[in-house]
């Protein structure tokens, strides 16, 4: 089995037996590309030709190849879902992709990843869109360097796959560091389920120095930028960098030093005990096409293009058993009207029986999967939240980017009506979170404020922490009434003083003359409210600290 892939760079092969879920290699190798030019244009790296003759002069045949996609060359999207079953989800996946990239259409090859196996709860995916244009670019390449593609996998899949399965970290929540060329591919893992994913293309012609910090800088933005909501409120415990131990030495220390986390080295070569002649420098860059490998051999793939999951089709046992007596049937009375009948006739008849039942199969599919779709469709809108107008209310209620700034949210809805908004960041103050509590509470939203934690060594924003907001869902017959609120925080100010008079008429045309409200005046409910969420706040600073 040979196992390839390739960047603007150079093009790398890994040849290996595999069977019983284990992996021999027989040969690993790299080399360059050769810039062409045609009719004057400006030279472009021949990879067909490179990579054919780098198989030719290592004598390998046309073998069945897994070929390695870069993250660069498809759409990665993270989302959840309503609960459903796995025989669902390829349907759900591919209509979400599509509302959530427009680079994505009905042509794209999607395959996705399930986060969570649990059927009853919403459910997290990582999808992979790769276009058809793509697609045939890669098939071709292949066919012209003399490859038969088997695979089509994703790099960062089989990367951490390939340390998933033969390394035993102690840790749960980890980062996974690994150069290829002028590109590094970063995949955070929480309890051996990568969870996100980034790729970045380094600087040419820097020092080492200069790609250190640069990698360094890159490592930092990934561990800010993971939603906590894939992270299960974990923390990134280790950094693990692919490679020798001498190739990352100094990369490691400044891990350890300015990011204050245990860094460490696996050496995928050591790890599937190749032979010492045959690993390459940078050993690291052949992570994934080991990865590769050693999903063969085990029979399974995150990822695969040319594979990609579907739903399985229905099997109408009633009626193939029909189609089966009448073949019988048909049989039998060809053998009485043999005298008369000609086999050939037999043939015409079985052909358009089989005819009309791949006709009425198709059809029969068909309607049941728009079913479920509108039925899903139709669940999915009966607890629906005007989110848009949820996320202009709050963002005129955040306070500015000098005392905050948010690095993740996500949007969950309810099964019994409205929804949630969870949400983490940073901020300069303890007393921010107890005036964003203020601003953000009210009738149709309850604050929970789950963690505040203090930033020791940072000079701006030294407190992180992680709120959620629970939504109610509006009437839209009870706004049509004038009985509930509208969305009046976008207004200039005397237009929300009239739109909320407005708003409380009905109520107070029904009092009697001389009677006593029993609501609390805003303002007084909104100190009430404000002291509560700022005693809320000071207590869980204290347990932070200490």
């Amino acid at each position: 089995m040979l196992a390839v892939d390739w960047d603007r760079h150079e093009a790398r092969y890994v040849l290996g037996t595999t069977g019983a879920g284990k992996v021999q290699v027989h040969a690993v190798g790299a080399v360059s590309l050769v810039d062409v030019a045609e009719g004057g244009s400006e030279p472009q790296p021949d990879l067909s030709g490179s990579l054919g003759a780098a198989l030719a002069d290592e004598k390998i045949g046309r073998l069945p190849a897994l070929v390695g996609v870069e993250r660069s060359s498809i759409e990665l999207l993270h989302f959840t879902l309503p609960p459903a079953k796995d025989s669902e989800l390829p349907v759900l996946v591919a209509n979400q992709a599509m509302r959530e990239s427009q680079l994505i259409g009905e042509q794209s090859v999607i395959d996705f990843v399930p986060i969570d196996d649990n059927p009853a709860a919403p459910r997290n995916v990582i999808a992979a869109a790769l276009s058809p244009d793509e697609r045939e670019r890669i098939q071709a390449t292949c066919a012209a360097a003399g490859l038969k593609p088997s695979r089509m996998l994703l790099r960062p899949f089989a990367a951490a796959s390939l340390f998933v399965r033969t390394a035993s970290p102690t840790e749960e929540t980890y980062l996974l560091v690994n150069r290829i060329t002028d590109e590094v591919d970063l995949t955070i893992v929480v309890e051996g389920r990568p969870v996100f994913f980034r790729t970045v293309r380094l600087p040419e012609n820097a020092d080492e120095a200069q790609l250190t910090e640069r990698l360094l800088m890159e490592i930092n933005r990934t561990l800010a930028a993971a939603p906590q909501t894939h992270l299960g409120g974990e923390t990134v415990e280790c950094v693990y960098l692919f490679g020798r131990a001498d190739d990352h030495q100094n990369l490691a220390e400044r891990i350890r030093d300015d990011l204050y986390l245990t860094a460490k080295v696996f050496d995928p070569f050591e790890a599937l005990r190749v032979d010492e002649e045959l690993v390459p420098e940078d050993s690291g860059r052949f992570v994934p096409l080991l990865g590769m490998l050693l999903d063969e051999a085990a029979g399974w793939h995150a990822v695969d293009f040319l594979h990609p999951r579907e739903k399985p089709r229905p099997v109408n046992r009633a009626r193939i058993a029909a189609i089966a007596g009448a073949v019988l049937a048909a049989v039998i009375l060809g053998a009485a009207y043999e005298r008369w009948s000609t086999w050939s006739e037999i043939d015409a008849q079985y052909d358009a029986k089989k005819e009309e039942y791949d006709k009425l199969k198709k059809a029969t599919a068909k309607a049941g999967d728009l079913k479920k779709l509108v039925d899903a469709i139709e669940a999915w809108k009966a607890h629906d939240v005007v989110w848009l107008d949820e996320l202009r209310d709050l963002s005129l209620r955040l306070p500015s980017s000098r005392d905050v700034v948010l690095s993740g949210m996500s949007l969950t809805l309810s099964q019994s009506g409205g929804g949630t908004i969870d949400f983490e960041g940073l901020m300069r103050a303890p007393g921010v979170l107890v005036n964003l509590e203020k601003k953000f509470r009210d009738e149709y939203r309850q604050v929970r404020s789950k963690g505040v934690r203090e930033r020791r060594g940072e000079k701006e924003y030294t407190w992180t922490f992680d709120t959620s907001l629970s939504v109610k869902r509006r009437s839209l017959k009870a706004e049509e009434a004038g009985k509930e609120r509208r969305y009046v925080s976008h207004l200039p100010p005397e237009e929300q003083l009239a739109a909320r008079s407005s708003q409380k008429q009905p109520a107070e045309e029904g009092k009697t003359p001389g009677a006593k409200s029993s609501k609390r005046q805003p303002a007084e409910e909104g100190e009430t409210l404000a002291k509560a969420g700022a005693a809320n706040v000071v207590e869980k600073v204290k347990k932070a600290s200490q």
